[in-house]
């Protein structure tokens, strides 16, 4: 019975779509060419996750996954990217390389955002909102598949009584 249970326990969570959609939006990417110095100044507009993500092909011999420097910081900036390599001095360093993805974890709404990279290649900085979000769930669909569920095992044990 204990079996059947579970079983049952375990149906109804996969009915309900316990699940999660990743859903993935860039909301503001910048691209560099061998040397150039670029960055990302946004306000957050919409809290969620966050990552800064690194794309492209670095350019020094030996080292084609390496993209740049680059520096992130969470401070308001209004002078635009001189001002931008002003602020990133107190900022967090890091080393660019192809793939490479920073969590930012949650950030909420209206916080001023700020990154910067030298590129060493031809390279793409994104600031990346990532969603976790349950799946939607069509409950006129699960309702019978509940009830098979929770009815089976009580049919099966009315059988073995009888």
């Amino acid at each position: 019975m204990k079996a059947a249970l579970q079983a049952t326990a375990m149906a109804f969570l996969t009915t309900l779509g316990m699940g999660s959609v990743s859903e993935a939006a860039t909301v503001r990417s910048v691209d560099l060419s061998f040397l150039e110095f670029g960055g990302i100044i946004y306000e957050i507009e919409q809290a969620g996750n966050y990552t800064l993500d690194f794309s492209g092909m670095g350019l020094i011999p030996g080292a084609p996954n390496y993209l740049g420097f680059a520096a992130y910081i969470f401070a308001e900036v209004d002078g635009g990217l001189d001002e931008l390599e002003e602020t990133l001095e107190a900022g967090i360093d890091v080393s660019a390389f192809n793939g490479t993805s920073i969590n930012l974890g949650f950030l909420n709404a209206g916080i001023d955002f700020a990154a910067g990279l030298l590129s060493a290649g031809n390279a793409r900085m994104s600031l990346v909102r990532i969603d976790d979000q349950p799946a939607p769930v069509p409950l006129p669909a699960t309702l019978p598949l509940l009830a098979a569920a929770i009815g089976a095992p009580g049919l099966a044990a009315r059988r073995r009584n009888a």
